[in-house]
């Protein structure tokens, strides 16, 4: 057996004055910043679920809004341009707040501006319309047709599929996006910044230092509004708080106005100006409060022997081939989530542009450096908490089942990826078995 080397003792203590004084600067350039940001964060939202605000949330998220609604004080209600008539409509797999199916998806539109120069022109293709014409892709560009929703499979090609893909023009991008649940928002929304943040170092720290950018190791980075916020919501996490979310979605899925976001102005139209606001600061906290007392998704292990230790032969391969380097199942005090809430570079087969949301009013936003926005490779983490009950999966739901959302992924999972093609079939099924034990709260066994 070979003896272990060691250094001359003379040279071995030269090597350890010269390397402990490296270790203790790496150390100190590590930790003192990550201590001091961590004393110096900014309070993270919290929220106090007054069972009165709940209920009055509740009643305004199934309520079916009109025109000229009496509960918009002083706005135009409903529209002019809109997708649906309430939450519920859209937000309802697994119960209320859940996801949504294929047919609820949102499109939108980016247009480069010439000589791509200067800020692109984006936002959303309204399906529906009262009092003008309704929003089409034609209005995006003429020599698109005149649809006001285009079927996913006419932007995204899919195998086998009869139906042809538009060919949009040079400039033009139209992409969809998928309802998200929204159940356990309010941790995500109480969870510190520094959390986060401590997410993103303890990647890069893991994998060498390695950038964000890179398209080899799941290295993520926090998504840097352009404000100085943190964002954690949203499919590229570009909406930094829950009250944000809400109220941004109230106005482009329902065209109400609030204090936080202007409604959008028809396309046909873009000079229209509403009487007045829609939702008041009052009514825009009842609902936000309501999705905040949503629960969090449970884990509910299967009662049959044969059947739990499949899961939990799953949840061990889970992390054993690489996805809970993203989908890390605790995040700080949240547990079960399995996300990192982190922006990652997800192939080019997933690239897509748009920005869903506008910046709050009354913050002042300054021109985003390209460093800041999202790349259109770059997804947020999506929590799997709920998986179960949240079909169809991916940004646009262009995956039915979770094995095409698996093979999909590419970019800094495509490893991954790789790792569960090259699992036996049983093993596969034994992932797929611990995923769907992943089910959204109304899921779980109630007790008398």
């Amino acid at each position: 057996m070979a003896a272990a080397f060691r250094w001359p003792k003379s040279q071995g203590a030269d090597m350890e004055r010269t390397v402990r004084p490296w270790l203790v600067v790496l150390v100190l350039a590590v930790a003192v910043p990550v201590g001091v940001r961590w004393f110096t964060w900014p309070a993270s939202e919290s929220h106090v679920l007054d069972q009165t605000s709940v209920q009055a949330g509740h009643r305004l998220f199934h309520h079916q809004w009109k025109p000229n609604d009496p509960l918009a004080r002083g706005g135009d209600g409903l529209g002019p341009v809109f997708n649906e008539r309430s939450c519920i409509a859209c937000h309802n797999q697994g119960g209320a707040g859940g996801g949504g199916p294929v047919g609820k998806n949102v499109t939108m539109f980016t247009v480069a501006s010439a000589g791509g120069t200067g800020a692109a022109r984006q936002g959303v293709i309204h399906a529906q319309s009262v009092r003008f014409p309704p929003d089409t892709l034609a209005h995006i560009d003429p020599s698109l047709p005149r649809t006001s929703r285009p079927r996913l499979e006419e932007i995204v090609f899919s195998p086998g599929s009869p139906t042809s893909v538009l060919i949009f023009p040079s400039g033009v991008s139209i992409t969809q996006r998928n309802t998200p649940a929204l159940f356990g928002s309010r941790l995500i929304d109480e969870l510190p910044d520094a959390v986060i943040v401590a997410q993103e170092r303890k990647q890069r720290l893991k994998w060498g230092m390695a950038p964000a950018n890179n398209d080899r190791f799941p290295v993520g980075r926090v998504s840097r509004l352009p404000d100085g916020r943190i964002g954690r919501f949203g499919w590229k996490a570009q909406t930094a708080s829950l009250a944000d979310f809400v109220q941004a979605a109230c106005a482009n899925e329902l065209g109400l106005s609030n204090p936080g976001q202007e409604q959008p102005a028809p396309l046909s139209n873009e000079s229209y100006q509403p009487p007045g606001i829609d939702l008041t600061d009052e009514q825009c906290r009842q609902l936000t409060t309501f999705v905040a007392s949503l629960p969090q998704p449970v884990e509910i292990v299967p009662r049959d022997p044969d059947e739990r230790a499949l899961a939990q032969q799953g949840k061990r391969l889970f992390a054993v081939i690489g996805c809970a380097d993203c989908h890390v199942p605790d995040l700080g005090p949240i547990q079960g989530i399995y996300s990192d809430l982190l922006l990652h570079l997800m192939g080019r087969d997933l690239q897509a542009m748009g920005a869903y949301y506008g910046p709050p009013k009354g913050v002042p936003v300054p021109i985003p450096s390209p460093g800041q926005l999202p790349d259109p490779r770059e997804w947020r983490t999506p929590p799997l908490w709920g998986v179960a009950d949240s079909a169809p999966y991916l940004h646009d739901g262009r995956a039915d089942t979770l094995e095409e959302a698996i093979r999909l992924h590419g970019g800094q999972a495509q490893a991954a990826n790789n790792r569960f093609n090259q699992l036996h079939a049983d093993e596969q099924k034994a992932v797929i078995t611990f995923l769907k034990t992943l089910r959204a709260p109304q899921a779980a066994p109630t007790t008398e």
